[in-house]
């Protein structure tokens, strides 16, 4: 009977041990800390500062890679699988969770086929008393056709005309409000795809890849 006192404990001990140590082996249970993260089941208000890159990527399902292309920083290398959110900040000059917790939700919802609101409800830029000025109808064309090709040469305007192939993905990204990574993704481009070089650039390395498709990509986003 005295025997039995002590070796239930430690039998129930080993069974449940056991049973965490074959769903890790398997790839079913992720452990952040003290939270247990089921693989490909989390969001992206999941994402914790404690938690890992690679945890985090395999959480919501997307490869390590892809998840560093999202975070954008300026020298990808010094990102490790096992670098924590919460060390991001000293890696990466402006990097803020809530930002990326909204970003990560953005591209979640456009890989997965789900329609992307935010873009069209960012307000759109203030005009600027130069802009309203030349808006003005006046006696002669000349102002009117003076007011356009300023708008299109200063690359504040959005639509196909501002867009040329000496512009990178992420100078599209920003003149329409875009995220990179949504843009990259509606373009079809892959998540690795180097954003800062210039759309002539990847045209000539991507095949079927060229200036339109930045065009067409933006005017649905839009």
């Amino acid at each position: 009977m005295t025997k039995l006192t002590w070796i239930t404990p430690i039998v129930f001990i080993a069974v449940m041990l056991g049973g965490v140590g074959v769903a890790q082996a398997t790839g079913a249970w992720i452990t952040s800390g003290k939270q247990v993260v089921v693989a490909g089941q989390l969001t992206a208000d999941d994402i914790k500062g404690s938690m890992t890159l690679q945890q985090a990527a395999d959480g919501v399902g997307m490869p390590f890679a892809e998840l560093v292309t999202l975070i954008n920083p300026p020298d990808p290398s010094l990102l490790t699988p096992t670098t924590a959110f919460k060390d991001l900040e000293a890696l990466v000059p402006g990097f803020g969770l809530t930002a990326f917790r909204e970003t990560l939700r953005t591209y979640l919802a456009a890989r997965n086929g789900t329609p992307i609101t935010t873009p069209t409800t960012t307000p759109p830029p203030v005009p600027s008393p130069t802009a309203v000025a030349s808006a003005i109808p006046t006696s002669t064309p000349t102002s009117t056709a003076t007011h356009t090709s300023t708008a299109q040469a200063t690359g504040t305007g959005t639509g196909d005309a501002s867009i040329k192939g000496s512009m990178t993905l992420r100078q599209v990204a920003d003149a329409n409000q875009l995220q990179v990574a949504v843009l990259v993704a509606e373009c079809s481009l892959p998540s690795d795809v180097n954003a800062d070089l210039t759309l002539r650039e990847l045209s000539d390395t991507i095949p079927g890849f060229d200036v339109q498709v930045v065009k067409d990509a933006v005017a649905r986003l839009h």
